[in-house]
């Protein structure tokens, strides 16, 4: 059998093994709504945030909603295990084996998503449902789809962007603390928390030009309606660049980190 094949069904069952961590992070993920549920209804009960934020209060519970699905969707937590792999000499395994680091761990991170991904297929179809009872949500077979191909890319891009950040652990000694503030940025920088467009027109800019809302951000506004047709052909090319681009830097970084690697214990 091919050997990426077998690590992907290694991690189906992993992923299948490890539920109740799964049904655990998904229930911590409905503290935040609930907060920011609190915090919107209180601000635009207060003031006149539509004018300043672009939202509706509608509009900003559908992001809200979205935006937390999404993230989950796209998750990663694999820097942990390569950082081991590299600190501890577990790559060495890897090395001797006819398969590619990156690869590996490309199929494992698939594998591991698949179970997930069908229990959030449901819990997706409840959310949208929700929104467009609730709050007014406008669908369409198109849009759908849409959202549906900008969040595989997505997680391709996600997978990416940490394998390139994980990679670090190659010239930094201890990286478990720098991980974890990656990650708490990543989710706020790419519009996990709150959509990033309320802060003007130049944060604007910076997101169409920086990679990470691309993760997020962009997926949403292609299924509450804020993007035309036009921008979200733009945001696919700009997707699958970043993609590209972290890939080949990914490569240039395995190849560079190799040539430090010190293959001891494992």
């Amino acid at each position: 059998m091919n050997p990426y094949r077998c690590v992907f069904h290694m991690g189906i069952e992993k992923s299948l093994e490890y539920r109740v961590n799964f049904l655990l992070t998904m229930t911590s993920s409905i503290f935040p709504v609930i907060i920011q549920t609190i915090m919107w209804t209180y601000f635009y009960g207060k003031t006149d945030a539509a004018a300043s934020t672009g939202y509706t209060y509608s509009q900003i519970m559908i992001y809200t909603l979205l935006a937390t699905l999404v993230s989950q969707l796209v998750s990663t937590g694999f820097a942990w295990q390569m950082n081991d792999d590299i600190k501890r000499g577990g790559l060495n395994k890897y090395l001797v084996r006819p398969v590619h680091y990156g690869g590996y761990q490309l199929s494992s991170f698939l594998g591991e998503k698949i179970p997930q991904l069908l229990m959030l297929l449901v819990v997706s179809v409840a959310v949208i449902s929700f929104s467009a009872a609730v709050f007014g949500l406008t669908l369409s077979a198109t849009r759908i789809l849409l959202f549906i191909i900008s969040l595989l890319f997505a997680l391709a891009l996600n997978f990416f962007l940490f394998y390139t950040v994980a990679l670090t652990s190659f010239w930094l000694t201890d990286v478990d603390q720098f991980f974890g503030t990656i990650s708490i940025v990543l989710v706020v920088i790419s519009g996990g928390v709150l959509p990033l467009d309320i802060f003007g027109e130049k944060t604007v800019l910076i997101t169409k030009i920086l990679p990470f809302g691309y993760t997020t951000q962009f997926p949403v506004n292609i299924i509450n309606g804020r993007y035309d047709m036009q921008a979200v052909g733009v945001g696919f090319l700009c997707q699958l660049f970043w993609v590209a681009f972290f890939g080949i830097l990914g490569e240039v970084l395995w190849k560079k980190g190799l040539q430090r690697y010190v293959a001891v214990s494992g």
